[in-house]
């Protein structure tokens, strides 16, 4: 299936991962992406926020599941390339990566961002001042991390996970139980909702990284039992976790305690206790610098793959003589962080951010339905099927547009980014195939 130096490269990725440490690797991902929108979802959505946020984990658990049944089909590395490379051609799978690949630019920024506003919070109780100046430092460091070879850890994707579960948990439980109210609406009840088309278009990119599912199959010990298991797990934590810290929100603070929305989190742990706000603001940098830091090796892995299948130029594919890391790869994804967060404008990361996600998981979820359809691929997991289809892929077909639709509607004055990225990834696409028709 795979060809030329793609096929060794991808074949000898090392199968050590078990069920939780796909988990984990996942988590910092989505979590840090809910994180940083739930506060922006609650002053939208105002009585509605916890409402809204069931829809945004029922398309969570399609996306995910999507993922999870493609990964039993495909145990393999590539991920939503291989799959829409399968059921479109690679002209399709390549723009789809190269949109997912901008997903990750924004990540580095909005992770770096978000820690450097935990930070002055922690240390001088206010964002604001110097934030840019941190987040700047912040993305320097973390690429030369991974310029140097640091790379996604198991061990340390784990141990986040863990600390970031147990904190966010007991700052839910907590916060539910000194400020019970009733849901749907809990103390927002007469909390008008903002802007509703906003909050659902927030709601449809909340949980941007459940790609990473599809990838780290290749590196599972047994794909065919983990990566189900992993999505269970996924879908599980996830949804309590996003459906208790938005009831937790709505609960225990008001509309005017949301200072500063990017770090809500935060904000409810200083509200419900001291020692609480010390240490969840701790866990959000750690969680927020984590998912920064997954970006650059995310972006630099796509962008690998892209050259390796020939899409892109060679300079993407080509290695760091000393330490053998993708460095043109992560310097695009430096520069590229720096111009959004020397902006400094949360707005246009909130306006751009997971849009090339959602078509990325709308045309997975398509490839899904066409592979169960045409009967050509079988794997050890699948929802029940209608019409030969499976429930994931018609729950994610339906709801995925609606995303994509409001996104488009609400922040078209934004888009231009998005162009930008396109013409940039189709002259790269130009380049490499009038260079390749040329050769003798």
């Amino acid at each position: 299936m795979w060809h030329g130096v793609g096929e060794l490269s991808r074949q000898w990725l090392r199968r050590r991962l078990g069920v939780f440490d796909i988990y984990a690797l996942v988590h910092a991902d989505t979590q840090s992406t809910f994180y940083f929108l739930a506060g922006y979802v609650a002053l939208a959505a105002g009585l509605w926020g916890f409402v809204g946020t069931v829809y945004g984990v029922v398309l969570m658990a399609a996306i995910a599941l999507t993922y999870g049944e493609m990964g039993s089909r495909f145990p393999e590395t590539g991920g939503s390339y291989l799959y829409v490379k399968y059921s479109f051609g690679a002209a399709v799978a390549y723009l789809s990566t190269w949109l997912l690949a901008f997903d990750q630019v924004v990540m580095v920024a909005y992770g770096t961002i978000d820690a450097a506003k935990a930070v002055l919070k922690l240390l001088h109780g206010a964002t604001g001042a110097f934030e840019v100046l941190l987040a700047l430092v912040f993305s320097g460091v973390l690429f030369l991390l991974a310029l140097l070879g640091i790379r996604e850890s198991a061990s340390w994707g784990k141990a986040v996970a863990v600390m970031d579960l147990t904190l966010m948990f007991s700052l839910i439980v907590t916060a539910l139980a000194t400020s019970p109210s009733a849901p749907p609406f809990f103390n927002w009840g007469g909390v008008e909702a903002a802007n509703l088309f906003l909050a659902f278009s927030l709601l449809s990119r909340g949980f941007t990284g459940l790609d990473a599912l599809g990838q780290l199959a290749g590196e599972a010990r047994e794909p065919l039992v983990q990566v189900p298991k992993a999505t269970v797990l996924l879908i599980t934590i996830g949804a309590l976790g996003a459906l208790g810290l938005m009831a937790s929100i709505m609960s225990a603070l008001t509309p005017h305690d949301l200072t500063d929305p990017a770090i809500a989190p935060v904000l409810l742990a200083e509200k419900i206790h001291p020692v609480l706000y010390y240490l969840v603001a701790a866990n959000i940098i750690a969680v927020m610098l984590t998912a920064a830091l997954t970006g650059y090796i995310a972006f630099s892995r796509l962008t690998y793959i892209l050259a390796d299948e020939g899409h892109l130029p060679p300079h993407f594919w080509r290695l760091h003589k000393r330490f053998r890391t993708p460095h043109i790869s992560l310097t695009v994804a430096f520069t590229a962080s720096l111009l959004l967060i020397y902006v400094g404008e949360i707005k246009i990361i909130l306006a751009i951010y997971a849009l090339g996600s959602l078509i990325n998981y709308l045309l997975v979820a398509l490839a899904l339905a066409k592979a169960s359809r045409s009967g050509t691929l079988h794997g050890a997991f699948s929802t029940p099927l209608i019409a030969g289809i499976p429930l994931s892929a018609w729950i994610a077909m339906a709801l995925i547009p609606i995303g994509i639709a409001l996104t488009l509607i609400e922040k078209y004055p934004y888009l231009w980014a998005w162009g930008l990225w396109i013409a940039a990834g189709l002259i790269l696409y130009y380049y490499r195939k009038t260079a390749a028709r040329s050769r003798p």
